[in-house]
């Protein structure tokens, strides 16, 4: 069966569902209402929705279809006028199992049984062998590690997680490019434009974030899916997220915002939760980790540059849940363009991410957005010297120019003292002839 594009609203009293149907066969059409659960069914279509309050069973103030778009529109009545019903955007959530249609003994009459699919994450007992989203990922990625080279700078099957931190901080030390880096530092006038570029999202008012149809269709295909993570891994899975979003925050500014061919090797590079699957004791960490790489790998490298799109990730961070899932699903179109396979990517941790998202402690997720607005990034922290390299640079090129202008004064003596000469001989020639 097919699951319907729908969209919900609501106002004090009713709750109004659109289904967007079109192949239906209105024969078969059955609209059910059984207190918090609402039921379509037209065949092919079908939709069930556990909604957060209940309605009155089939108490429908209208109902309508438009033939020419293929929407159906039902207001129901709300049991208490006055209840607000949260998330009724988030509509993965509303999601029951996907079903299936089978045949029974009376040719008129079909069967619609759920599939209880057994997608729910467990708690791994070793979680130094595993990788993906809150590190339970592992069931993504048994034998095709040889074919995501270009994506993953460690085969997570053969390096434990505490190895892989070792060997990312050994590896990006030696990437690291002083002269690419000062270069940046001493000829900024680019990097200048891009810092003072004002962010997309900047003005964005939260309440007002809405998804497009596109992205409606998107997160309806997703699995509704239940995660049993422990403490351990929900504190990772809350770290990791702030590093991806760094990633995609410098790719965002750095494009002018608008993205570029090179945007899905940007992000995945950038965020040590991808191309290392490593995860952060704390939000610093992965902020320092951002930080660390943006200036290693990507074209322009500067801590400056850095300080503003750790800017851009706040604001980002304070939008809420709903933009961080419209974010997600670009990187999720990202990943499944170009010819790296970094759609894999899609399967470790984004689509797990959209859905844990809409189902986490806002609570707990608040306190480390808390988190990162009380964090400062020092060049210290980035463990590269940079504060000393810079220094050192300024001084040579002070003493340069101190060099230059000593010799500039010597050429000016030269020159004055050969013109005192020239006039001297001068007048010495005269003086003679004039004998």
């Amino acid at each position: 069966m097919i699951t319907p594009r729908f969209k919900l609203s609501q106002n004090e009293s009713t709750v109004t569902i659109n289904v967007r149907a079109p192949y239906s066969n209105l024969r078969d059409l059955e609209v059910t209402i059984d207190e918090d659960v609402f039921i379509f069914f037209s065949s092919p279509y079908y939709l069930r929705l556990h909604l957060p309050g209940r309605l009155a069973e089939d108490d429908f103030t209208e109902s309508s279809f438009n033939s020419d778009s293929g929407e159906f529109t039902f207001s129901v009545k709300k049991v208490i006028t006055g209840e607000h019903f949260p998330d009724l955007d988030l509509i993965t959530k509303l999601l029951t199992p996907k079903i299936q249609v089978t045949d029974s003994e009376d040719p008129d009459r079909k069967i619609i049984i759920e599939i209880d699919s057994d997608n729910t994450q467990k708690p791994s007992e070793k979680l130094n062998e595993e990788f993906g989203f809150a590190l339970a990922g592992k069931q993504h990625f048994h034998h095709i590690a040889s074919e995501f080279k270009d994506v993953f700078e460690v085969d997570p099957r053969e390096v434990k997680l505490s190895e892989r931190h070792k060997m990312r901080l050994q590896y990006e030390q030696g990437k690291f490019n002083l002269d690419h880096y000062l270069s940046d530092y001493i000829e900024n006038d680019e990097i200048l434009e891009l810092i003072a570029l004002k962010s997309h999202w900047v003005d964005l008012e939260e309440d007002k974030i809405q998804f497009s149809d596109q992205e409606l269709d998107f997160l309806k295909d997703l699995p509704n899916k239940h995660y049993n993570i422990s403490e351990t891994q929900i504190n990772y899975c809350y770290c990791s997220l702030i590093d991806i979003l760094f990633a995609y925050c410098y790719d965002r500014r750095t494009t002018q915002f608008e993205g570029s061919s090179e945007s899905g090797w940007t992000i995945a590079k950038l965020a040590a939760s991808f191309c290392w699957l490593d995860v952060f004791q704390t939000p610093k960490d992965a902020l320092v980790s951002g930080f660390r790489r943006c200036v290693i790998y990507p074209l322009y490298r500067n801590f400056d540059l850095n300080q503003t799109i750790f800017t851009d990730l706040k604001q980002l961070l304070n939008l809420g849940e709903k933009h961080i899932i419209k974010c997600l699903i670009e990187m999720h179109n990202i990943f499944l363009k170009g010819d790296c396979c970094r759609y894999i990517l899609n399967n470790l941790f984004i689509k797990d991410y959209i859905v844990y998202i809409m189902k986490w402690d806002g609570i707990k997720w608040k306190e480390v957005v808390s988190q990162v607005e009380q964090t400062t990034i020092h060049k210290a922290d980035l463990g590269l010297n940079l504060q000393e390299m810079e220094d050192d640079v300024c001084q040579k090129l002070g003493n340069l120019a101190n060099l230059t202008i000593k010799e500039d004064d010597s050429d000016d003596t030269d020159c004055d003292s050969s013109s005192d000469d020239s006039d001297e001989t001068s007048s010495d020639s005269g003086d003679t002839t004039s004998d």
